[in-house]
This record gives C-alpha cells, structure tokens and sequence, in this order.
C-alpha cells in the first residue's frame, strides 16, 4: 500500500495564523489551487467565500486570520493572446494590502509560466517576451513602495520555463526547466546585515520567514532558515512573499525571454539588478527541481509541489517520487484501492474499469512509466480488452503542442506488447476536460465526451 498527496500540517501560513499574524494571499484564478490546496499542505483549510463582485472573489478563513483575493484569468484561448494576464490587477490588490499594513502577505505572478506554456510555435515567443516585460513593469510598482512601507520582500520561482523557450532541433520548449530560479530578499531592518546561503532550495522560504518573525519552527519541520547574520526577529515583522512562476535562470541569452525582455527594455530588468546585488538585495540562485526538493533526480519542478513546498518547512517527497518508488518496490501492484476495483470488474462483466488521465513524459501532470504501470496491473489481473477503457487527455503544455501523436503510438503499442487487456476509448486535450478557468463550455464538451460519447470525430477500428 501506498499514500500519494498526503496532507501536511503545521504549514506556515496555518503555524503563524493561530499567532494571530494577519495574512493576504493573491494570484489569478489560472495558480488559485496553487496558493490555497497545495500551499497549505495539500488539502482544503476550510476558505469560505466572503464575496464576488467584477473580476474579483474573495475568500476568507474562518478561524485563522488568513485572506485569499483572486482575480479572474482572462478569457482567451491560450495566453499568448494576453500575454500581460493580470499582472497589473495582482500588482493593485498587493499594494491595497501594503497600505493597509497586512503583516504578512504571499502572491504569484503567473505569465512566465502561463504565456510560456501556451507558445506553441517559435512564432509565439515575442508573446513570452513581453508578458516578462509586464511582470517587470509590476515588479518595479510594487516592490520600492512595499520595501518603503517597512517589508522585507522575498522574490523566488518554483521552477523555470520562460528562460529557455527552444528545445533542441529548433522547436518551441513550453515546458519547465530544471535550471535553478532567483531567490531574492530586499527590505532589511535598518541595522541589519545578513548572508544568504548560496546552497539554498524552494523549500528553505518558510524557515526563512519564520526566523525572521523570531518563532519556533513546528515540531515536524526539519529545513532551516537560509539568512544568517545580525538579524532583528519579530513576531508583527512585515513580510511579503512573490512567486514568479516559471521564472528560472539562465546565463545563456538564445530564446531566453528575460534577457530579450532586457534587451527591448534597453536596460537591466529589476529582478537582474536584484540578483546583481542593487537596491541592497541579497540573492542566490536557489534549487527547485530534482532530489533536493523532492522530485526524481533530473526532473523539473512544478507549480503544484513547489507551492507544497514553499510553506511545507519540511522535506517533502512528490507524488511522482512516492509512485515511481511504488511500481519499482512493487507495492503499486498490491495497492488495495486499485485491486478493489479490477476484481469489481472481474466479478461482473457488465462493469468496466476506466483509466483516464494526461498522456505524456512531461512528468508534471503526467508519466507514461505510471500508465505502463496500471497496463501492467490489468493485464496481470486478467482483464479483457472490452473490461478496461482508457480515456486520454492529451497534453501540449508540458510537452511540445505537437507531440500528441507519438504519446498515442505509444499507448498503442504498450497495450499490444501486454497482448491486450485495454483500449483507447476517447481523447481530447487539457485545455477542454482539464480547464481551470471556469471555461464551462469546454468542460462540458469533455463531460459529454465521458458521458454520452459524443465528439468531434469519431474513429472505427476494424
């Protein structure tokens, strides 16, 4: 047996909120499981809605003193149509709180991941380019008036994407890098001096804020605080926390969005000048992908972990490291939950097992080593081709937009070495059944596809 997605608590936002520290939490709609479900520790705090109104929903916990604004995402296609998404409107609520004194508050800006997952062809990166030059516009809004109001701002990623946007062969790359991302702190108390640890990872942020608060760190954590020096801790300290996702670093300038962004600017972008040390910034170029945070070695890091991360305090292992460790024990093959259902099916021919998932080696939302896995376990388990039904969803955004087709060959012939025991029923992409910006149209066309079989094409295999 094994357990995926187990929640953690004691989270920072959850550890400081039963101090009484007041928190706002922002973002587009596009990261709003990002800022809630994964970074309190994967699982619903109990957020209820306090009100909707325009563009913007607020929610509200209702014991801790914890605010989540989210504005909606822009109603397009894909974001290269919009490659400024809301930047300006997340910049605007982040500054209301900065006026009104919020002690501690946690944003994410979405465009270097959003925009830069939606270029689909090279002729899509002028797009990439200029969503950076939006995100460095805001930046240069906010962060001076947040660093004058007495905050100490942390700048980081949780994994990169916009800094290298062509993939060998000369095709688009929207997918995410392993390169290690900014970690920024500006904003130290008059009379402080402090070193950053230059081995830090994405998971040292929560350490680091708490320490700076002066607070003892929950039982369960394990990571430390990543500032050294003369320090002033406080409880009430003004804290701001931004996560530029997608955000990472790159030396090399080939179809590196940040450095043409730059070079349009016609001179240095405020995170560049920050991690040159201007302004009395320290930096570090901070780990968020492979074994060190959690993820198989060599893998890129995403935004739902390394939002578990950013407030877990704790070492953490991702849900692809927990399965991969599974299928190779082979405890994946005795997990009851799924045996239950495959000997349902072998019970009563009338029942079909349906395996529905994305398709694709982006291991961020997808591995086809856990697909050949479940084939595995069907074909082990007996099942006849009519038993199991596979419904697949395509990816394009973690992987080339047009490498669908080898991912369905694939399946073909996976299911046909095991000698059977599956067949592709139905397929269509994550932008429709995977939508998480209320697009209820695709939604729906998804659900009918499940539901009624209907499509837009349909295929007969003699």
């Amino acid at each position: 047996h094994f357990s995926v997605a187990e929640p953690l608590t004691d989270t920072y936002a959850e550890a400081i909120g039963k101090l009484g520290i007041d928190q706002l939490v922002c973002a587009e709609t596009e990261k709003w499981r990002a800022i809630s479900w994964f970074k309190d520790g994967r699982r619903n705090l109990g957020y209820e809605k306090d009100n909707e109104a325009d563009l913007y929903r607020t929610d509200r916990h209702p014991t801790l003193p914890i605010t989540i604004k989210v504005v909606q995402s822009r109603k397009v296609a894909a974001h290269v149509q919009a490659p400024q998404m809301r930047a300006k409107e997340i910049t605007d609520m982040l500054l209301d709180g900065v006026r009104a004194g919020v002690t501690d508050i946690f944003a994410n800006y979405a465009n270097a991941d959003m925009v830069g997952h939606a270029m689909t062809t090279l002729d899509d990166y002028p797009k990439v380019v200029e969503g950076i030059k939006v995100l460095d516009e805001e930046l240069g809004r906010l962060v001076p008036e947040a660093v004058k109001a007495g905050y100490t701002v942390f700048i980081t990623a949780d994994h990169g994407n916009a800094e290298e946007m062509m993939a060998k062969g000369g095709k688009a790359r929207p997918s995410h890098t392993t390169n290690k991302v900014p970690f920024i702190v500006l904003g130290l108390a008059e009379g402080e001096s402090a070193t950053l640890d230059q081995g830090l990872t994405i998971g040292d942020f929560a350490p680091t804020a708490m320490a700076l608060r002066g607070l003892d760190m929950p039982s369960a954590w394990d990571r430390q605080s990543c500032l050294t020096g003369n320090l002033k801790p406080s409880k009430m300290r003004k804290i701001m926390r931004l996560v530029l996702d997608g955000y990472g670093v790159r030396d090399e300038i080939d179809y590196n969005a940040m450095a043409d962004a730059a070079k349009e600017k016609g001179s240095a972008l405020n995170m560049d000048r920050w991690m040159a040390g201007e302004d009395g910034a320290l930096s570090a170029r901070a780990e968020a992908s492979g074994e060190r945070c959690g993820y198989p070695a060599g893998e890129a890091g995403t935004t739902e972990f390394g939002h578990v991360l950013f407030d877990a305090g704790r070492t953490v292992r991702s849900d692809l490291t927990l399965i991969d460790y599974a299928i190779e024990s082979g405890a994946f093959f005795k997990n009851p939950a799924m045996l239950f259902a495959i000997n349902k099916v072998k019970a009563n021919p009338e029942v079909s097992l349906h395996i529905m998932g994305v398709l694709s080696d982006g291991k961020v939302h997808s591995s086809l080593n856990h697909m050949a896995g479940l084939l595995r376990l069907c074909q082990e388990a007996g099942l006849k081709k009519e038993q199991c039904s596979i419904h697949v969803i395509t990816d394009g955004r973690d992987v080339a937009g047009d490498s669908s087709p080898q991912f369905i060959s694939w399946l073909e012939e996976e299911i046909a070495k095991l000698g059977g025991g599956a067949q592709i029923n139905s397929v269509w992409g994550r932008g429709w059944g995977k939508d998480r910006d209320n697009r209820w149209k695709r939604i729906e066309s998804a659900f009918r596809c499940l539901s009624e079989g209907t499509a837009g094409l349909f295929v007969k295999f003699e």
